[in-house]
């Protein structure tokens, strides 16, 4: 091959395997750094890799659950516990976060809900060159190529709140979002669901609704659709590296020029050691913690990068907020169906924000006795989510990370309160929730937007006063999409991949 364009991208969630996937599909040189490891799962068996890291299960949920946990206050802002950990935890001034550590990223752990933006015009007033017109054939391609489904009675999904409170007195199912798909492998017999193979070779078993072994601990058989299946197995065949275990600690330009390389710093977590790399173009989407994370260190510690002014500001949570029904009814087992089985609101109540759950995942591999395993089976993973107002801050302090940020001022908060509140006295059946607001869909710190005045990316995802570096996850979203983000993530990411592929087009190696 003659030498051409190199690329390095950081992460393999939404933003990072969409990107990767689509460039290295164009001819591109990429390799993709993850932090995080190739899971154990049916799918990854069968696309051939070696070393893979389980879910937690059994007696190596509490080890395997949390790889690190972080605050404000915390001695070098966080602690690592198990590099093979499921879910970081960070408790901010204002917020609790959570994020997860895999190769495919979020999408082992998402709910699989896959929708548009529930925020009205929400890619609007941003950039000039960005608009809904503008970003509307992407979420197309994306949903295309999850092969998000739309969920029907022909699916004989068991236990989804439609049914559930059909004739309830004092609640109902919510009114469904426009245009619903869900990311699972749907069986065609749901009595027996069986292992199919794609035109790619991956293996995956269809939903066993009678399990609920496809939530928030991971999917082990597939039965969830994640990144590392639809994106990143088919671009290994087109020349992807993915590097796992791979922590990017810091990236450096060398050079002031326009065309000047990055090198990017990492921690080798499979040896242990510290190691680099050079490109000519490096993809920051290391979630939004992280790639915050990284910015700022980068900047303000290593003097790595510079400019930035906006950087860190108008930080999200996209409106999170959740908490545990204690439904505790005999005649209701949670686990039966889908993770999610779809929203509900007080009877009659049309201006409930979104409330969505479903059963506690995996429930038959904790290692609880019997008796409190189906305890839970009754108890229920509520949440509800909206547009919340982008007043956060992240940065350094001390050089350590540092998040403020203030739910009073968004009122989405309290009136999912209020909505629990009601539904708690509606049905005499407690909702737990914590007075501090808990996401897994922080976002913002490095937004889009017409200039260094007011943004930190412009409209093709490129840093403005650092040429050649890009942000492809949600830390680049301008907005709350005030519903489940992962597929307006995806556009955006898919986006970037267009335009990058349109402007180096003539820079695609030829063999």
């Amino acid at each position: 091959m003659s030498k051409g364009i190199d690329i390095v991208v950081i992460g393999s969630g939404f933003g990072g395997s969409v990107c990767a996937a689509r460039l290295a599909e164009a001819g591109f040189p990429v390799t993709l750094l993850e932090r995080g490891p190739w899971r154990d799962t049916v799918p990854v068996r069968s696309m051939g890799i070696a070393s893979r890291s389980a879910f937690p299960r059994g007696w190596q949920l509490p080890t395997r659950l949390l790889r690190a946990v972080g605050a404000n206050w915390f001695p070098g802002s966080r602690v690592r516990l198990n590099k093979h950990g499921l879910f970081e935890l960070f408790f901010a001034k204002g917020a609790t976060i959570a994020c997860s550590s895999n190769v495919g990223g979020g999408s082992h752990v998402y709910s699989a809900v896959n929708v548009r933006p529930l925020a009205q015009q929400f890619w609007e007033g941003h950039n000039a060159a960005i608009s809904d017109h503008v970003m509307s054939g992407h979420y197309d391609a994306v949903l295309e190529r999850m092969g998000s489904v739309t969920p029907m009675a022909d699916h004989r999904i068991p236990n989804t709140s439609a049914a559930r409170y059909k004739d309830n007195p004092v609640l109902e199912a919510a009114a469904p979002p426009p245009d619903p798909r869900l990311g699972y492998l749907l069986p065609e017999d749901p009595d027996n669901p069986t292992k199919i193979t794609d035109e790619n070779g991956i293996e995956r078993f269809e939903v066993d609704y009678r399990g609920n072994d496809d939530g928030f601990l991971g999917s082990p058989k597939g039965g969830k659709t994640t990144l590392d299946t639809v994106y990143l197995a088919p671009a290994l065949k087109r020349g992807l590296q993915v590097r796992d275990m791979a922590e990017v600690t810091a990236i450096v330009r060398l050079g002031s020029a326009p065309d000047s390389r990055y090198r990017i710093e990492y921690i080798d977590h499979h040896g242990g050691g510290k190691s680099s790399i050079t490109a000519s173009h490096v993809i920051l989407a290391a979630g939004t913690m992280n790639t915050l994370r990284i910015l700022l260190h980068s900047r303000d510690v290593i003097g790595g990068l510079t400019g930035m002014p906006q950087l860190g500001k108008r930080f999200g949570t996209n409106g999170d907020y959740f908490g545990i029904w204690d439904y505790n009814d005999p005649k209701v087992d949670h686990s039966i169906g889908l993770p999610t089985t779809g929203g509900v609101r007080p009877r009659g109540d049309d201006t409930a924000p979104m409330i969505g759950g479903g059963g506690l995942p995996s429930v038959d591999s904790y290692p609880l006795p019997k008796a409190l395993r189906e305890r839970l089976k009754r108890a229920a993973f509520i949440a509800g989510l909206g547009e919340d107002e982008l007043c956060g801050e992240v940065r350094l302090r001390g050089g350590k990370l540092h998040i403020e940020y203030d739910p009073a001022r968004s009122s989405i908060f309290e009136r999912i309160r209020t909505t629990f509140e009601k539904m708690a006295a509606a049905t005499g059946r407690k909702i737990y929730a914590p007075k501090t607001p808990v996401t897994v869909h922080p976002l913002g710190g490095a937004c889009l937007g017409n200039s260094i005045e007011d943004g930190v990316v412009g409209a093709d995802g490129q840093v403005f006063d650092n040429p050649g570096l890009y942000v492809a996850d949600a830390a680049a979203l301008p907005r709350s999409p005030g519903g489940p983000p992962s597929m307006t993530i995806a556009a955006w990411s898919d986006h970037l991949a267009t335009e990058f592929i349109a402007r180096h087009r003539h820079q695609v190696p030829r063999s």
